[in-house]
């Protein structure tokens, strides 16, 4: 989908996903799902049962609550929150924390290993030959496959890590130009940080990937190993020669992981709310700059020193400490709180000039106060203008004294020279941390995409809409529908809850235009339209619209077919205007002759009303008949998405394969020929471990789920096509 199509959406589904909790377990239903859907689009969502198609069609109705991520409709939230970057950057965190404690975990057994097979080869060095049984046991190969397990389980750790990173970039990169309060300079600290921490996770990556197949061949040399017999000496060198190198890039494992884990808390700082931002950064203040209140003392102390010498050195050192304390801001070198009382006082219409002259007169020395006591002495009238100026400089001191530090190169550098002390940190880490003060002063950016359209919450009025904009088409007709009411109370048991519907004079006017062009008394004033009359018709209409007769609104579900139950369903949902209507499965319950009819419905309203419908089914024959464009989703996770004809005539990932494949055919000498394709995760997605997938646009607007090495396959096959 191109750029403007993304931001032109009319509904956007962002990084969606949902999770269920069972005996204390989690299981992911929807998997950080994204997708744009267009105004007026029928939009396909497809996949076996259990796929998690429904859900997310939930998701989007409000029903199932979102366990991460944001459904934005005509950019406005209709469900979730928008991302907090400090909260994914804190997850990040715990899940390197839980990295650290299993890689230490997994370096004590294989010391342990280590220090066992020592011992086993001290035991039989005296033996020529061992045997299988036996050497099950003094290879310790079950400690061999439990090491190996929990290298594998370290390596989920940081592809889970990677998922969460490249989620960060994904919403920060061009954040600037989408949210304007969102400095360019804020969003490009962030992403500086990201990437630094993404390519130390990557190291680490790599390396761990060189364990995992080291005891992966250990183990699997063991096995083999298993079938034969062998001199003890020649087994056990073998041995620990693969297990020196497992050991040594294990070392190299662990001295990283400190310095990642201290690059990625100033990462998670750095998006950190302002309150946490303002307790650290005096911790980063004192690494390379100077306390005001110290640099103060000092300078009044080095001014004593020299007070009564008279050679030129400290002559001219004596003005410049004179000329330090003169305009130099500190909690104890200004009486800040007496300048905003003085300000203040100018506001006013009548000045009380007494009251400033005893304000003024307990105001210090530097530039800024005898300013401001020039201004009282002299009685002189400000300018609103000047005032508030006035005001800002005295906000710009506040914040410095606040602070408490000395950032000026050169006064520092005064400091440590009187002190008699070096800077011990050398001049590139220096550097380095003054940037990131420098990126730690700027705004939350957590904060400013709250107060942005991005996280723009809807009012109680605006969720009370929404619910009306959002309408769902069950499956099973009879179970939708109530019994015991009537079609008419079935069909008119929305417009109780939004009134506005048929009360409104829009509605009154359509339906005296109605009534006039189909009676000969007329209604001559809107105000003789009577709101049951407008009801009545607003019900008679959409019923008509679904194909069905005015006879049957006193009649009871119970008594019509199945196509004519969601007929009624239908209607339900059509009366209440919505903007968006997801169907699940609407048409799997309905015999085979009807199934048309209905799909039918759907292509007429997203024709006349421009209805977004968001079709949900695993009849993948329906579906390119009704859809614009269609979702796979396997397991929660889409895993191709293109328009229908193209799915249908170049289907890419081997799952959307095995569904088409599955299609019967009607012809029985086609259905002789037609081979199933049976799909098997495991083997077509070995390297997924490694090599991690990514939604790739494969060709224009063609989006499949692929890692690095099937999406060269697929190229390298077009190419040979070609």
């Amino acid at each position: 989908m191109t750029n403007s199509k993304r931001n032109n959406a009319f509904l956007k589904i962002r990084d969606v996903s949902i999770i269920f909790r069972d005996k204390g377990k989690k299981l992911k239903a929807v998997k950080e799902t994204t997708i744009d859907i267009q105004k007026g689009e029928i939009f396909g969502l497809v996949g076996e049962s259990g796929s998690g198609k429904t859900t997310l069609a939930r998701g989007v109705v409000g029903v199932q609550s979102l366990s991460d991520g944001t459904i934005y409709m005509e950019d406005v939230i209709v469900a979730g929150k928008s991302s907090s970057l400090h909260k994914l950057n804190s997850s990040i965190s715990l899940k390197l924390n839980s990295f650290e404690r299993k890689i230490f975990s997994v370096t004590k057994f294989l010391k342990a290993l280590v220090v066992d097979l020592k011992k086993e080869l001290q035991k039989n060095k005296q033996t020529q030959t061992i045997i299988k049984e036996k050497l099950i046991k003094d290879l310790q190969v079950d400690k061999i496959r439990f090491i190996s397990d929990m290298y594998k389980y370290c390596l989920i750790i940081i592809n889970e890590v990677i998922v969460k990173q490249e989620r960060i970039m994904r919403f920060v990169n061009n954040i600037s130009n989408q949210v304007k309060e969102i400095p360019l300079e804020l969003e490009q600290s962030i992403i500086k940080k990201q990437k630094q921490v993404n390519l130390l996770i990557s190291e680490l990556k790599s390396i761990l990937e060189s364990i995992y197949l080291s005891t992966n061949k250990l183990l699997n040399d063991s096995k083999k190993d298993l079938q034969k017999t062998y001199k003890v000496s020649d087994i056990f060198k073998k041995l620990f020669i693969e297990l020196d190198d497992v050991v040594t890039k294990n070392n190299d494992l662990l001295e990283k992981i400190d310095f990642v884990k201290s690059i990625q808390k100033e990462n998670t700082l750095l998006t950190a709310p302002e309150k946490i931002k303002n307790n650290q950064l005096p911790k980063y203040y004192k690494k390379v700059y100077v306390s005001r209140k110290w640099f103060l003392e000092e300078c009044k102390n080095q001014l004593i020193k020299i007070s009564n010498s008279s050679d030129q050195n400290s002559v001219k050192e004596k003005k410049l400490l004179e000329e330090y304390l003169r305009d130099f801001w500190s909690k104890s070198n200004i009486k800040i709180n007496e300048c905003f009382k003085i300000l203040k006082e100018f506001k006013n219409e009548t000045i009380n000039w007494n009251k400033l002259e005893a304000l003024a007169n307990k105001l210090l020395n530097t530039d800024f106060e005898n300013d401001l006591k020039n201004k009282v002495f002299t009685k002189k009238n400000l300018t609103e203008n000047e005032i508030n100026n006035l005001f800002k400089e005295a906000m710009y001191i506040k914040k410095i004294i606040i602070k408490d530090v000395v950032k000026d190169e050169e006064m520092v550098q005064k400091f440590y020279t009187w002190k008699n002390l070096s800077i011990e940190i050398v001049e590139d880490e220096q550097k380095n941390i003054k940037q990131f003060i420098e990126f730690l002063e700027l705004p939350s950016i957590d904060k400013l995409v709250k107060k942005s359209y991005i996280n723009k919450q809807s009012s109680y009025q605006t969720k009370k809409e929404n619910r009306r904009n959002i309408q769902m088409i069950f499956q099973d007709p009879s179970s939708s529908l109530n019994d015991r009411m009537s079609v008419e109370e079935i069909i008119g048991e929305g417009l109780i809850n939004y009134p506005d519907l048929y009360k409104s004079d829009e509605a009154k006017k359509e339906y005296m235009d109605y009534y006039n062009s189909n009676n000969q008394n007329k209604i001559d004033n809107i105000k003789d339209v009577k709101a049951k009359d407008v009801k009545k018709y607003l019900i008679l209409k959409v019923l008509n619209s679904v194909g069905l007769l005015p006879e049957h609104l006193s009649r009871y579900p119970h008594e019509f077919s199945g196509g004519q139950r969601q007929r009624i369903g239908i209607a339900r949902s059509l009366i209440l205007k919505p903007k968006v209507i997801i169907a699940d499965e609407p048409i799997s319950a309905l015999d085979v002759s009807i199934r048309a009819q209905v799909l039918n419905l759907f292509k007429k309203f997203q024709k006349e009303l421009e209805i977004t419908f968001i079709f949900v089914a695993h009849d993948l024959s329906v579906v390119r008949f009704i859809t614009d464009r269609i979702a796979v989703i396997y397991h929660g996770q889409i895993v191709e998405l293109a328009e229908a004809d193209e799915l249908f005539k170049n289907p890419i990932h081997p799952y959307t394969k095995s569904l088409l494949s599955a299609i019967p055919q009607p012809e029985p000498s086609l259905a002789r020929e037609t081979i199933s394709f049976v799909y098997d995760p495991e083997k077509e997605h070995h390297d997924y471990i490694f090599d991690l997938p990514r939604f790739i646009e494969l060709s224009k607007d063609h989006f499949v789920y692929l890692n690095n090495r099937e999406a060269k396959e697929y190229q390298s096959k077009i190419k040979k096509i070609k």
